[in-house]
């Protein structure tokens, strides 16, 4: 099934299909998927990746939010059972249950505009995934995958949310033309490979929220900007011995490991 010549794409949905019979073809050998697996497609579109992983046998799910094209990926696919598409949006859709136990491996060329939503909405469920196999914009896979190290402004919420729960990597890029409609910027297909953060979080949720808060407000100190998150004197919830290492130094600076002590140091100090 390809992209039909009087098929119109919707750009609020922020449609470009993949048109490259060969990246599909790339993008599935490193995804490689296994009988066993169980793999959840983001918006498989016209089924140009699908019908290069469902005739292996494992268990699919393509969840695609445009009606238009569900009723035909279910007439394209009908003949493997193991296969389902689902008409929902993948930020609504609850993993744990399509999980069932095991462990969920996730691939898509997903919407430019709601990239960050759709990678929070995959991370609030880490628990049950395996990896993350996404293309996306080729800027934005460079945030994903910076360090403090090695990202300056790059560095920020999408590269540590990312490599607080995962091992993160840049696979290969590609140029806008093996989409359409074209898009106008270059993309690259980053993966995911989920593990356990560095350091033990005591508190996940308010780590997440710290991490959004700090770097919302990246331009000031953590002991400034923790005090806003905080709603108090960050004297009075960080002993000094926090402070010296921490409190005048700027949210980039800190390396994944040292923010996960930062939320365990504040967590514990919370009245």
């Amino acid at each position: 099934m390809h992209l039909p010549p009087d098929f119109s794409p919707k750009k609020s949905l922020g449609q470009n299909f993949l048109i490259d019979d060969n990246i599909a073809r790339k993008i599935v050998h490193l995804l490689a998927p296994q009988p066993d697996d169980t793999i959840v497609e983001i918006g498989p579109g016209f089924g140009v990746l699908a019908r290069y992983i469902i005739p292996g046998g494992c268990r699919y799910i393509g969840i695609e939010i445009d009606e238009r094209l569900v009723p035909l990926l279910q007439k394209e696919f009908a003949a493997f059972p193991q296969a389902e598409i689902r008409h929902a949006d993948f930020r609504k859709v609850n993993l744990a249950e399509l999980a069932a136990g095991s462990k969920l491996r996730l691939v898509g060329n997903i919407p430019y505009h709601i990239t960050s939503s759709i990678i929070f909405a995959a991370f609030a469920h880490h628990a049950v995934l395996r990896d993350m196999m996404l293309t996306v914009q080729k800027e934005v896979a460079g945030r994903i995958v910076a360090t403090p190290e090695t990202g300056g402004k790059d560095y920020g919420i999408l590269s540590v949310v990312s490599q607080t729960f995962a091992r993160t990597e840049i696979l290969f890029s590609m140029s806008k033309h093996v989409f359409r409609p074209k898009p106008e910027v270059d993309s690259a297909v980053v993966r995911w490979t989920f593990q356990p953060p560095p350091e033990k979080l005591l508190d996940t949720d308010f780590y997440l929220r710290m991490v959004k808060a700090v770097f919302g407000q990246r331009r000031k100190t953590l002991r400034r900007s923790l005090a806003a998150f905080l709603q108090k004197e960050i004297s009075m919830a960080m002993t000094a011995d926090l402070q010296r290492p921490f409190g005048q130094r700027r949210p980039e600076s800190l390396s994944i490991a040292e923010l996960i002590q930062l939320a365990n140091a504040l967590t514990s100090e919370r009245p």
